[in-house]
């Protein structure tokens, strides 16, 4: 008869705890619960894992004047990027509200970013404007017959990060284990602790770390890049600036720019202060069996809606003034295939008279599509 999981030691089990650590403190890593109990799970199968970017077709730009203005008949014109615009294309200052059409893009064939426009294409005289004046694509003209226009395709870019293996000791004598004390046993008390202690470690790699990889040893080492790493599109800082519910909501309109209408804001002490004053009466908690044990408060502009969630960890003379904004739908946690959180016991030599466990997970996080993300920073 095959021998079962009841015919051989308990100890000799590895038990798996991904979803148990992740219930122990759920207020003290509320994004690694997230996105555990949101179901935003990746497995992957090497240490170092990919995903591809496509990003849509960019529509503004500025007039690039070189610090002087841009006069009203100037018909060659630069622009701040390189070769957004396509021959054909009607452009409209939204500051004056003339409209020009791109008649040819590098006329010299030296300057990606220069462009041959036809001024005033409508009604609307051409006037002098500033340099840096935004511009925005607002489609196409094509004559009857045409040939085909240019195409114009963005390739999706490669993004990467490392899964970094996170360990957590816990161990007593087997004399300890074997004294009568009060409440639980020892070992099973110094479980408890190290699971927490683990969970948060892997919360601060998920939160500050950044990717990087050590090859000078016998084996790699290697940690994975937080989500402030990757967070790089839509920073408000207001540091040398006072933070006011006008200005916040403001930042709102960018926040909800991109992707959905729904959001996480992990938050600091101090944000959270601000925005309970501002908010008092508004705000509404949410019952703590929809979010899984964390604490989240709903704040809702014509914008979208924050949850707002308490993060502990973002503490400090700097990190205290923070808030993250994460759009979870493009969020997710990445264990490495069967490295995802396990206590494994019994870890110490054979002749050692105690009892050595560990926690072991080997994960990272992907966060895709940094414009649908958001940071703030210097809140005082």
């Amino acid at each position: 008869m095959a021998t079962g999981t009841a015919g051989i030691l308990g100890d000799r089990l590895r038990i798996d705890m991904s979803e148990r650590i992740a219930e122990l403190n759920p207020n003290k890593n509320p994004l690694t619960v997230l996105t555990k109990k949101m179901k935003k799970t990746r497995t992957v199968y090497n240490p170092e894992f990919d995903w591809m970017e496509q990003d849509i077709g960019a529509r503004w730009d500025a007039l690039d004047g070189g610090g002087n203005p841009i006069a009203s008949d100037a018909t060659k014109v630069l622009f701040h990027q390189d070769s957004l615009f396509r021959v054909g294309d009607i452009l409209k200052i939204p500051s004056t509200g003339e409209t020009m059409l791109v008649t040819a893009v590098n006329p010299d064939g030296d300057n990606t970013k220069e462009y041959t426009v036809a001024r005033s294409w409508g009604a609307t005289a051409a006037t002098q404007v500033a340099d840096d004046t935004p511009v925005v694509c607002i489609g196409h003209v094509n004559a009857e017959g045409a040939t085909l226009r240019e195409i114009k395709q963005k390739e999706p870019v490669k993004k990467t990060n490392y899964t970094q293996i996170f360990r957590t000791p816990v161990g007593v004598t087997g004399t300890l284990q074997a004294t009568k004390t009060y409440g639980p046993k020892p070992l099973s008390w110094y479980r408890h602790l190290a699971g927490i202690e683990h969970a948060v470690d892997m919360e601060r790699a998920f939160l500050f770390g950044e990717k990087a990889k050590d090859t000078t040893g016998p084996q790699p080492k290697r940690s994975t890049g937080g989500v402030l790493e990757f967070c790089t599109e839509n920073i408000f800082d207001v540091s040398n600036t006072t933070l006011t519910e006008q200005s916040f909501v403001e930042w709102l309109e960018d926040v909800f720019r991109y992707g959905s209408s729904e959001k996480m804001l992990f938050a600091s002490a101090r944000l959270c202060t601000h925005i309970d004053l501002w908010a008092l009466g508004k705000l509404r908690t949410l019952p703590s069996e929809k979010t899984y044990g964390v604490a989240v408060k709903e704040y809702i502009s014509t914008h979208g809606k924050l949850y707002v969630v308490k993060h502990h960890l973002l503490e400090g003379a700097t990190y205290g003034g923070y808030g993250i904004v994460l759009d979870m739908d493009y969020v997710s946690y990445c264990p490495l295939d069967t490295r995802d959180t396990k206590l494994l016991t019994n870890r110490q030599a054979n002749d050692e008279d105690a009892q050595k466990d560990e926690y072991l997970t080997e994960a990272g996080i992907e966060v895709r599509l940094p414009k649908t993300h958001a940071v703030i920073k210097g809140v005082a």
